[in-house]
């Protein structure tokens, strides 16, 4: 029931914001997670995490450089990966709707744009996979929250009026377990279609 309530907030929230639009475009992205337990002794272990994802672009003129873009992104993921030297290694693998929502300065005609804002994460799916001595085990992940939030800052440059590239940080706020002081940034590239 819970990522029923997630996905219908997500279609809903897209819905009002398409209401808006100016122009609408589809992205697709590939991310790289770096992850950390809060214990420096273990983050030793810990390996960069990867995922990609895609989903549609809205994008509404608010005055001639300034724009607000919003956009709604399936995402696979792999944010958390420990390998401890051939021991065992131990994987996170989630699905998840992820909601940017920033504003956009668009520096001149033919430069690059900077934009800004928040970033919304709800895990529809997270499971823990831990290998060991050949045996590999699988289960739900202990104590994974619902939503994550972070801070987006990104560059984008438009190739053609309809094809922009874009870079970005995502700067985690929360906690992503439960009861540990754990967390994680993002960094990405992405490729965006606008019609």
């Amino acid at each position: 029931m819970n990522k029923i309530i997630k996905i219908a907030t997500f279609l809903v929230a897209l819905t009002a914001t398409i209401s808006f639009a100016d122009v609408y475009g589809f992205r697709a992205g590939f991310s790289l997670y770096d992850y950390s337990t809060g214990n420096s002794a273990e983050d030793k272990y810990v390996k960069m995490g990867y995922g990609f994802g895609g989903g549609l672009v809205v994008n509404k003129q608010l005055s001639g450089s300034f724009s607000y873009v919003q956009e709604a992104n399936f995402l696979y993921r792999k944010p958390v990966i420990i390998d401890t030297s051939g021991v065992s290694e131990k994987y996170v693998t989630e699905y998840a709707l992820s909601t940017p929502m920033m504003f956009q300065f668009t520096l001149d005609e033919g430069m690059p744009c900077l934009a800004a804002g928040v970033q919304l994460d709800a895990t529809i799916s997270s499971k823990t996979t831990d290998k060991r001595g050949g045996k590999e085990e699988k289960s739900d992940t202990e104590d994974r929250v619902s939503l994550d939030l972070g801070i987006v800052l990104g560059v984008g440059y438009l190739i053609t009026p309809h094809v922009g590239v874009d870079l970005r940080a995502v700067i985690g706020l929360t906690e992503p377990t439960l009861n540990k002081e754990d967390g994680w940034n993002q960094y990405g590239a992405g490729l965006t279609y606008y019609f």
